[in-house]
């Protein structure tokens, strides 16, 4: 037991506990910076969306106002129902070729560059979700680290006489084991 918490050994995991403490502040650093890009990329995209989407929903308005200008002046006003005909949107032109006035085509084809744009917030709300993940564990491998700092500098301060120094050698030692996992589980999500 007193190899186990001789000087040298204890030397040596005040150095790696404390490489591993600022290894894992910065990896938290770095990951968190991953989180926020993600995050701020997501909600530009879902506000691009929810623009596109509105837009939508207007060409959408337009083209029932065109339709039925179109409609009440067919076969009555040639001129005035061809004006209208000419203004509609292409999703409704094939709309009223395949003779399905307003069908799920229809509105998918208006709605499908803000239906992309969700999607893509989806996924980086998604990339975001796990970089926060791993920010977490890493954060925990942080704490384990100083705690197992915190045992290792108080056993190295304590005489090699004393019955409590193997103690916090063993308790640094499985601090720095527990922090060694948590980076491999950090870096496997």
């Amino acid at each position: 037991m007193k190899k186990l918490s001789s000087n040298i050994v204890l030397g040596i995991l005040v150095v790696v506990l404390s490489i591993v403490t600022a290894t894992a502040n910065y990896s938290v650093y770095r990951i968190g910076g991953v989180g926020n890009e993600h995050t701020a990329n997501a909600r530009q995209k879902l506000a691009d969306a929810n623009t596109t989407s509105i837009q939508a929903l207007q060409f959408v308005i337009y083209d029932y106002q065109l339709y039925d200008g179109w409609y009440i002046n067919y076969g009555t006003n040639i001129e005035a129902s061809d004006y209208y005909r000419s203004q509609f949107s292409d999703a409704l032109i094939s709309s009223v070729e395949r003779d399905s006035f307003w069908d799920k085509v229809y509105y998918d084809q208006l709605y499908a560059p803000s239906d992309k744009l969700y999607a893509e917030a989806e996924a980086e709300f998604s990339a975001a979700d796990l970089a926060y993940a791993k920010e977490a564990v890493l954060q925990l491998a942080m704490l384990l680290a100083v705690v197992g700092l915190a045992f290792a500098a108080y056993a190295s301060m304590l005489k090699e006489e004393n019955r409590l120094r193997p103690f916090f050698t063993i308790l640094a030692i499985a601090m720095l084991a527990i922090n060694i996992s948590q980076f491999l589980k950090a870096f496997s999500l």
